[in-house]
């Protein structure tokens, strides 16, 4: 906002006071409502009004939270008691327009003093309901549950409040109450700590008792359990000795089972063993015999195959004789036509130098004889040697 600005406001706020307005800035805390001839024109909390006094009516109530007090003597209790009863409560205005017409909330500048005096009228007319409540709430208990339930009759002390009419028609809401405490006379109080006192000591008493009996009752539970734990002990190792003659007695049956089955086992096999013996001497007995009979046929056959194979080989020996003797006898036949001279010229013909002179050598030797001188050249000699080479 510039300077301008603000003188004008300035200049605005006091040709309005010269004319007769006021300018008011209510708290937050305070519901305004503004009056003029008779009608509500605006209402709300903490607003900014101008008015004028000669036909504006403000009425400003607080929108917060009051604490008020109570106590109430010579209150009887339903054994003939007197107690007294202190406490607070919290309230606030909730229905602005009820409140109105309860009390005076004019604004002017008697406001503060009007304020206060409608606070404290709200308060009164509030501990006038909470005394009605708690006498009748009072008259029905006794002095000691009374003096124990602070809490409890501060619940009904809210509850009463919510259901009475008169509280919505001041326009107020109750937000806590607390009872502070519940107080009997002197001597009340005196026969109350004495009776308090001697139940005190008789339940120390009791308890002492309870303990002692306790322990005692703990003792004989102890030596009860350690009995029954002898007992189970006992009982326990009696299970187990049964248990271990069960059980070498099993095992002596099992043992004289297993020995019987083994000898069982043993004659089963031997007699198997030994039938089998007995089938596989007769199947060899059996084999041998047919093995023999084989043979026997074998050897049979065999003879039956070399009298035929002699015979077959005396024949082709008659008749190999009788082709050698043809053959011979033509060649003989050939022979005896044939000259002599020339067969051995074509057998020597086809015969190689050294054999002709092999056979002149033997010739030589057989005419020996017949020979004077034979005179060997060297180069004779050396054409021997190189046919032998």
């Amino acid at each position: 906002m510039n300077t301008n600005t603000k003188t004008k406001d300035i200049n605005d706020v006091r040709k309005e006071y010269i004319m007769g307005l006021k300018l008011k800035k209510f708290k937050p805390t305070e519901y305004v409502t503004v009056v003029r001839k008779g009608k509500k024109i605006k209402s709300g909390q903490g607003l900014t009004i101008f008015y004028n006094d000669i036909h504006t009516d403000i009425m400003v109530i607080p929108a917060m939270a009051f604490d008020g007090t109570f106590a109430f003597d010579e209150l009887v209790t339903a054994d003939f008691q007197t107690v007294c009863v202190q406490g607070s409560f919290t309230f606030m205005v909730d229905n602005y327009e009820r409140a109105y017409f309860m009390a005076d909330f004019t604004y002017d500048r008697w406001y503060e003093d009007k304020k206060k005096n409608s606070m404290e009228l709200f308060e009164k007319r509030i501990c006038n309901i909470i005394r009605t409540v708690v006498i009748r709430e009072t008259g029905k208990q006794d002095v000691r549950n009374l003096l124990k339930g602070a809490d409890e009759m501060a619940a009904l002390i809210i509850e009463g409040l919510r259901s009475d009419e008169t509280i919505d028609t001041l326009g107020v809401k109750i937000l806590t109450v607390n009872v502070e405490g519940i107080v009997t006379k002197p001597d009340t109080r005196k026969a109350l700590e004495a009776a308090a006192r001697e139940e005190i000591l008789k339940e120390q008493d009791d308890a002492i008792y309870k303990r002692r009996n306790a322990a005692i009752e703990q003792e004989r539970i102890i030596k009860e359990n350690e009995l029954n734990t002898e007992i189970k002990v006992a009982e326990k190792e009696k299970d187990i000795k049964e248990k271990e003659q069960e059980i070498k007695r099993k095992l002596l049956e099992t043992e004289l089972e297993m020995e019987m089955e083994r000898q069982e086992r043993e004659q089963e096999i031997k007699g198997k063993v030994l039938a089998s013996e007995l089938e596989l001497e007769k199947r060899e007995k059996e084999e041998r015999v047919k093995m023999q009979q084989t043979e026997l046929e074998e050897k049979i056959k065999l003879e039956e195959r070399n009298k035929e194979f002699v015979n077959l080989e005396v024949e082709n020996a008659k008749k190999r004789a009788e082709e050698q003797a043809f053959a011979a006898a033509q060649m003989v036949k050939a022979y005896e036509n044939a000259n002599v001279a020339l067969i051995e010229a074509c057998a020597m013909a086809n015969m190689d130098p050294k054999t002709l002179m092999a056979k002149a050598f033997v010739e030589l030797g057989e005419n020996a004889g017949k020979i004077g001188t034979l005179n060997m050249t060297p180069d004779i000699l050396q054409t021997i040697a190189g046919l032998n080479a």
